[in-house]
């Protein structure tokens, strides 16, 4: 089964978007567009017209998740989306009750893990944290993680009639931008 034209214009230019702000240098901007991405992503699949917390979450672990090697939980990644898109801080509602970790980033090139965990524990205590309450991602595999997801997800797509049917009706109602000649 073919992926429905609009969900796959709506993947492409996801794609697009993260690699050229990622050239330009636009790490955070990049993070905003995976994380409204995989709203997207989420809303396609959802059984309800206004998709939820569950729904995001249910992405996460069926195509994120299993994609790569980051080890992360689902909520700390909504919470994280939470913190990201609405106030532009690793905070959230979520972490202030207990339920998840802050995620705090790290840009630019794949770097050893053990220096990356060296600077960001010595700037923990003076924001009030621990090692515990943090996880440390770098964007590049968390960029990596998302288009193997992307992956997994048309592949659902193309192997399911029922997913196939749904994203398509979907994808119609999403944002159509038309140009003009």
């Amino acid at each position: 089964m073919p992926i429905p034209s609009a969900v796959w214009n709506t993947i492409e230019s996801d794609m697009r978007a993260v690699t050229v702000l990622t050239q330009s240098g636009c790490d955070t901007h990049a993070l905003a567009l995976v994380f409204s991405s995989i709203d997207k992503m989420a809303w396609l699949t959802s059984v309800n017209i206004d998709h939820t917390r569950s729904d995001f979450i249910r992405w996460i672990d069926d195509y994120l998740l299993p994609a790569g090697s980051i080890s992360l939980d689902a909520i700390d990644l909504y919470a994280a989306r939470c913190g990201f898109l609405h106030t532009g801080s690793s905070e959230s509602k979520l972490f202030r009750d207990g339920k998840a970790k802050q995620i705090f980033y790290s840009v630019g090139p794949r770097r050893p893990l053990g220096e990356i965990l060296t600077e960001v524990h010595a700037k923990l205590p003076k924001l009030g944290l621990t090692p515990d309450d943090v996880v440390i991602v770098q964007c590049i595999e968390l960029l990596e993680q998302w288009v193997a997801a992307l992956e997994r997800f048309t592949d659902a797509i193309k192997a399911d009639a029922s997913l196939e049917a749904h994203t398509k009706k979907r994808g119609e109602l999403q944002l159509a931008v038309f140009s003009v000649a």
